[in-house]
């Protein structure tokens, strides 16, 4: 009985002791779980400014086209803009996606000729002051970084050979006709900047601060064309023959090279079939 008792007291020890250990472990495990963790140190942010929508090369930029995003600081370039101000009415020198940031080297100023005018011409361009007289002209319909076809309308000589019934000249000799001429003169090129004077109504509200002028407030001059020397003698040329030249703006991505007839008294009368008039 004695030793039976003390198997039976052994036994409840060992229980005991199993016990405590599982409740040990678990209080152990439970306080590891309810440990209170360290703060994570935030991340040092930057507010610069992007794009509130995709922009093209030419474009002013308004209050409407860009915003102040928060940007973990080791991201920002180091010529990163951090204020709108900054941008306001500036032009851009390339494509910009929407929320893209705006960096330094990415806008000019427009009133600053000598460095921000250059900056679009390579070895193989020169800058070319267009005349502005056409009607696209006169509504201010045209704005910097759009892609215009040059039409142009003149009087050409040409030679041809006596018709039937019209005297015999000399051998070699041909007749000297003047006609009226209209061709595609100049296409797919893009107006780098305009030169014009911005008429102030004293009539009128005053606009908002830092306001670009309004479409009736232009009075196109000319316009900047950055392109190849030999186009602009082209262009030349056609000025001083006294051409009558008109403007025709393009879609935003339309660059392709048209095959154009042109235009003369004698393509006239056949589209119109005038020749069978009585």
């Amino acid at each position: 009985m004695k030793a039976r008792g003390l198997i039976f007291a052994l036994a409840g020890i060992i229980l005991v002791g199993i016990g405590v250990f599982v409740v040990s472990f678990i209080l152990r495990q439970t306080a590891a779980s309810t440990a209170v963790q360290p703060t994570p140190v935030p991340p040092l942010v930057t507010k610069v400014v992007i794009t509130t929508h995709d922009m093209f090369l030419g474009e002013i930029i308004g209050e409407e086209d860009v915003t102040l995003s928060e940007i973990p600081a080791e991201y920002v370039p180091r010529d990163a803009i951090t204020s709108i101000d900054e941008v306001l009415n500036k032009f851009i020198k390339t494509d910009l996606v929407q929320g893209e940031m705006v960096l330094q080297h990415n806008i000019a100023n427009p009133t600053n000729i000598n460095s921000d005018l250059a900056f679009i011409l390579s070895k193989e361009h020169v800058l070319f002051a267009f005349p502005a007289e056409d009607l696209m002209s006169q509504n201010a319909i045209i704005q910097r970084g759009d892609i215009v076809d040059i039409l142009a309308t003149m009087i050409s000589e040409l030679r041809r050979a006596p018709a039937e019934g019209e005297p015999a000249l000399p051998e070699g000799e041909q007749i000297l006709e003047e006609r009226l001429l209209t061709i595609d003169a100049y296409q797919a090129t893009d107006i780098t900047a305009l030169v014009a004077d911005i008429i102030v109504d004293e009539n009128a509200p005053e606009p908002p601060p830092n306001a670009p002028p309004s479409r009736g407030q232009l009075r196109v001059k000319a316009y900047l064309l950055a392109i190849p020397p030999q186009d602009a003698l082209l262009l030349k040329y056609l000025i001083d023959s006294d051409a009558k030249f008109d403007f025709v703006v393009r879609a935003p991505t339309n660059r392709d090279k048209y095959e154009l007839t042109p235009i003369t008294k004698e393509y006239i009368t056949e589209l119109y079939g005038l020749q069978i008039l009585p």
